[in-house]
């Protein structure tokens, strides 16, 4: 069998069971019996795999992590308690890798992690005491127990740092590692279109099922932005935002060998027949390749994006977008035909998404359930940035915080720490009629964690995320700059939406440091 066959086999496999995992959520809403048992089955199935080898265990805690945004799309649930799959996974995991490590340890005497050996090292480490720190002022502070462990617990996430360095140390563990990026982001982004597709159109009472599911599942967020048309956000969609900018760095570097291939054969036919100018058909291959290797997919996954309708997420596109900019021109230093074509690839790819999501939510058949201009209903949602109830609660929410840092802005008040502010989000309204809303989790993402870490615990995590970058630019493969792009789009879209502290956040800041510690 050869390796593109080995590859494909792979893939579908991948795909296959992310869909059956899928399938299997939606029925086990119906059927709680259902959620329970195959949460079990994963577990224990986690479990057998990851002791007979670890990084077998982390492929099933990845592919969650990458498809699954809260962690609930199975749960454990019994007398009022309920345990979510990520957690399950992340306690297997950690505690198999510990177990190995201690059974090494014992065995020869010697302990040897592959993450002190990262140049990365000293500055997680750095961090990893201001988070201790911030959970003991938490306690100081008296912030309730209750919002100290759950504010604390996304950051316990952390702990798999060291399981991820062991595993991806050969050029096999990060093969599959791509593998499953690819085809978790290809899921998402099908699975987008299809409930863009089915909450646009008139589909009855199996709407409300699809609904529950995507809420109850903590998958997503479906929104009626206008009658007839919904955003679908799903908070996993970071990761298709990510994969964009790590395609379109690929597609850089594609572009540069295609305008030297179409270069150097120009000449040489030429030389060989004056009279004839057409394109050889070598470069035509490669124009063949451009179109279904990269413009198709990577119209896929903006049109994503764009149906999200996360301002957060456009925002990360923008930064995203000027970094590749910036690094083609001033770091790879392309040549101006080169940029060219690149751009009018991203070009068309622009294009053509705009005209995927229009068809999606404008396909006639069954009857669209709205009359709305897609296009006034973009540019509004990019413009209404203070009105939306979302936003609005936002920007209300930035004063009283604001404030609240500046009590202890060197220390920070540790994590359970709580602001209170009015909100004119309908789920708050439907609580409290005034509006007022007290919460120590915050959609101002950096800010959320100046308040709970300090100032200094602020600056020890922008450090680590400077150092990887500047490693990365220094490094200048295409992969190592594709890794990065994914870091300034997380440093983006975390001033309005709350990633870098969060799993998914963590997961991808863990994975781009073990990757570029191993290149």
């Amino acid at each position: 069998m050869s390796i593109n066959n080995l590859l494909n086999k792979n893939l579908r496999f991948i795909f296959l069971l992310i869909i059956l995992a899928e399938l299997l959520s939606f029925l086990g809403y119906y059927y709680q019996i259902i959620n329970n048992i195959v949460f079990i089955i994963i577990a224990i199935l986690a479990v057998a795999l990851a002791l007979y080898k670890l990084e077998y265990g982390l492929w099933i805690l990845l592919a969650e992590l990458l498809v699954g945004s809260f962690g609930y799309l199975f749960y454990f649930e019994t007398g009022g308690f309920k345990l979510s799959i990520r957690i399950a996974l992340w306690l297997i995991i950690v505690s198999v890798w510990l177990a190995k490590a201690i059974i090494k340890l014992v065995k020869t005497k010697k302990l040897e992690l592959s993450f002190f050996r990262s140049p990365y090292s000293f500055y997680f480490l750095t961090l990893f005491i201001f988070i201790a720190l911030g959970a003991i002022n938490g306690f100081l502070k008296n912030n309730l127990l209750n919002n100290i462990f759950f504010d604390f617990n996304n950051w316990l996430f952390f702990l798999l740092i060291f399981p991820v360095f062991s595993v991806l140390q050969t050029d096999d563990s990060v093969k599959i590692l791509k593998q499953i990026f690819l085809v978790s982001i290809t899921w998402l982004s099908v699975k987008t279109i299809i409930l863009a597709y089915f909450f646009s159109h008139s589909f009855n009472s199996f709407i409300l099922d699809l609904y529950l599911w995507v809420r109850r599942s903590g998958v997503g967020e479906i929104t009626q932005v206008v009658p007839g048309f919904s955003r679908i956000f799903m908070q996993s969609h970071i990761f298709v935002l990510i994969g964009f900018f790590i395609l379109l760095f690929y597609l850089l570097k594609f572009t540069t060998v295609i305008a030297r291939s179409d270069s150097d054969a120009a000449i040489s036919v030429q030389a060989r027949k004056p009279e004839i100018a057409t394109i050889p058909s070598v470069a035509r291959n490669d124009k063949m390749k451009l179109f279904f290797y990269f413009i198709l997919p990577l119209t896929l996954l903006l049109s994503t994006v764009i149906i999200s309708f996360s301002r957060s997420f456009w925002l990360g596109l923008a930064a995203g977008g000027l970094f590749v900019w910036l690094v083609a021109i001033f770091r790879l230093k392309i040549k101006l035909k080169q940029f060219l074509i690149f751009n009018f690839s991203v070009l068309s790819v622009i294009i053509l998404s705009l005209a995927l999501t229009f068809i999606i939510i404008k396909f006639p058949y069954p009857a669209p359930s709205g009359g709305f201009n897609a296009a006034d209903l973009l540019s509004e949602r990019a413009a209404q940035i203070t009105d939306e109830a979302g936003a609005s609660s936002r920007w209300q929410l930035l004063p009283p915080l604001w404030q609240k840092i500046k009590i202890a802005p060197i220390l920070g008040q540790g994590f359970g720490a709580t602001v209170a502010y009015k909100s004119n989000d309908p789920r708050v309204l439907a609580v409290s009629p005034k509006g007022e809303y007290i919460t120590y989790a915050f959609e101002w993402g950096w800010l959320d964690v100046w308040l709970k870490l300090g100032l200094l615990g602020l600056l020890a995590y922008l450090a680590l995320l400077l150092k990887i970058i500047f490693d990365g630019l220094k490094n200048g493969s295409y992969l190592s700059l594709a890794l990065c792009s994914g870091l300034i789009v997380l440093i983006a879209v975390n001033i309005f939406s709350p990633y870098i502290n969060h799993p998914l956040g963590l997961g991808y800041l863990i994975i781009t440091a073990a990757l570029l510690h191993k290149f």
